[in-house]
């Protein structure tokens, strides 16, 4: 985990040049059939602010935590947005989401971090919310050359995953091609809503 905070608090300007302007219009729309209008969406691994920018100029009171320093400072004071310092899978909200966006976030999330995260949700995400998930399928799971940790992900082992908390359920699945235009794996795109939780 520290090699991927060193990796984008060192690339934090290229990161954010190079991802605040890619186009995930269509994907907040179907993430936000599920959300009520004007609701709070807190956006974790929000990188360079881009999707909590989106969220809050159309309506939505949305927040965002990163856990790059750098790129919290450059979301911040490029975006003018509120964004936090923190980890994603120790993060606890003061008060439950109606919804929470995970954009190419949980990949960099080992097992048990993961299943930190996915326990918390009994906290952070209202009953009935609506958790929006964005992964990689055709990876491999490890470190790659530049210190970032990955975790591959495929439909059959995240509904595998999600069957093992209760009050958890598989909303809907779809697969995406990359924005990026990187052909060596696919994003699997999941809404999963909290049924049970108070």
């Amino acid at each position: 985990m520290n090699g991927t905070i060193k990796y984008y608090d060192e690339n934090a300007s290229y990161y954010f040049d190079s991802t605040s302007q890619v186009d995930l219009v269509s994907l907040y729309k179907e993430f936000l059939k599920y959300v009520p209008a004007g609701g709070r969406i807190m956006d974790l691994g929000c990188g360079s602010g881009r999707d909590v920018k989106w969220f809050r100029d159309h309506g939505y009171e949305a927040d965002g935590l990163d856990a790059s320093e750098k790129l919290v400072r450059i979301a911040s004071e490029k975006l003018g947005i509120p964004v936090k310092v923190g980890f994603i899978e120790s993060w606890i909200a003061d008060k439950a989401y109606d919804g929470i966006w995970c954009c190419a976030s949980l990949v960099h999330l080992d097992d048990n971090r993961i299943d930190q995260f996915l326990s918390n949700l009994r906290h952070n995400l209202k009953k009935g919310g609506a958790l929006f998930i964005s992964v990689k399928e055709g990876i491999d799971s490890g470190n790659i050359e530049d210190g970032r940790y990955f975790r591959d992900f495929s439909e059959e082992a995240l509904k595998a995953l999600i069957s093992h908390y209760k009050g958890l359920g598989i909303e809907k699945v779809w697969y995406t091609e990359d924005k990026m235009h990187r052909e060596s794996f696919k994003w699997l795109n999941a809404i999963i809503r909290s049924n049970e939780y108070e």
